[in-house]
């Protein structure tokens, strides 16, 4: 995101805004508001028009993230150790599974990797036999997805304020939007980086998620004992430099696996107070002091080559999801029930456009 015209004082003045805007909810549940499924709808509807506009002549893209940085496998393993209170779903001590790995940049345009930017990273665990699967979208039965980006909030709190941004984006306004939106605006100041390797990013899945199944009250509403955010951080020194190449990430992710191997903890942090780590406001990180980060989990990243032509068409149809799981890791929020709706409608215009038939990745692939 071009952010050299955003004014620093004016993204400071009421950085601390939005915090009213946080719905008064208790521990462990969501709110949806009146009108929700319109704004959702009115998002697929504004990012599908710009894509028809946008690429009236060539194979459709994503909407956001359409330059990966690579895309690569591994092995997701749970901790032996892992608290007998946290082995919910897929977190069972040992399991495995494999997983497919795509970064990306977040701009909706192909840029170079010297742009700063929110980086990306999309998990798609493959043979996930365990748990209730989620009813929707339905479009796969054996996949557990996480997305990730590069920063600990998000640039809106909500799915209106989703719309609003790219609405804005589209209609050459995104200036006006920004100084009224100064907490968002300082998330995609601070966020937006340069980095040397993707497996170097800490990573942060920014909106939380159930962890276990919902305990439901007498009026029906459901209370999560467990509402945890996902973090990724390295767990070894990666190689790279930043070089004049405009791709040097997948260039230097590339390089490192040639020869050698990766990994990537990962972690759950929990909710602890519903206002400082809300669930219905995505603008805001959980304070690692008041809510410090437990590792469960690891991603083995072996040696490899991902640079084939028909590995790179197969990773740029595979369609992310994080309703694509089951209602153990259920996604919980606002911006998380937005995406449950538009990622699937924007795969769908994407896969018609392009003439590819959906398919469920099974982590056996060979290229």
């Amino acid at each position: 995101m071009n952010i050299k015209k955003i004014s620093t004082l004016l993204i400071t003045v009421g950085l601390t805004s939005a915090c009213s805007d946080i719905p008064d909810l208790p521990l462990g549940q969501e709110l949806k508001p009146d009108g929700e499924d319109i704004t959702t709808k009115n998002i697929s509807t504004l990012l599908i028009d710009h894509l028809s506009e946008f690429y009236k002549d060539e194979a459709v893209l994503r909407d956001t993230h359409p330059k990966d940085n690579g895309c690569i496998r591994g092995t997701f393993e749970i901790n032996q150790d892992i608290n007998i209170a946290h082995q919910q779903g897929i977190f069972q001590p040992g399991a495995q599974y494999p997983v497919w790995m795509r970064f990306s940049n977040s701009v909706e345009e192909i840029t170079s990797d010297h742009d700063k930017d929110f980086r990306g990273l999309a998990m798609k665990l493959t043979q996930v036999n365990v748990g209730q699967r989620l009813p929707k979208p339905g479009d796969e039965q054996q996949t557990q997805d996480f997305l990730f980006l590069g920063h600990d909030a998000f640039f809106a709190a909500n799915p209106q304020e989703f719309f609003d941004f790219f609405d804005a984006n589209f209609n050459g306004s995104r200036l006006a939007f920004l100084a009224t939106h100064p907490r968002g605006a300082w998330n995609i100041l601070t966020g937006s980086k340069v980095y040397k390797n993707p497996l170097s990013v800490k990573w942060n899945s920014v909106v939380p998620f159930a962890l276990g199944l919902p305990d439901v009250q007498q009026d029906g509403t459901k209370v999560y004992p467990q509402v945890v955010r996902y973090a990724l951080q390295t767990c070894q020194d990666n190689p790279g430099e930043i070089t004049p190449s405009e791709d040097y990430l997948a260039e230097n992710l590339a390089e490192q696996l040639k020869d050698g191997t990766g990994c990537l903890d990962f972690y759950f942090q929990f909710q602890k107070d519903p206002k400082k780590n809300p669930v219905e406001n995505a603008l805001f990180g959980w304070d690692e002091e008041q809510t410090p980060f437990v590792k469960v989990a690891r991603i083995n990243i072996p040696t490899q080559t991902f640079t084939s032509e028909a590995q790179k068409t197969f990773c740029e149809n595979i369609s992310f999801n994080p309703w694509h799981g089951i209602e153990e890791h259920r996604p919980l929020g606002g911006i998380n029930r937005a995406r449950q709706v538009v990622m699937k409608d924007i795969s769908d215009f994407r896969l018609k456009m392009n003439g590819v038939e959906r398919f469920e990745p099974t982590g056996e692939e060979v290229f």
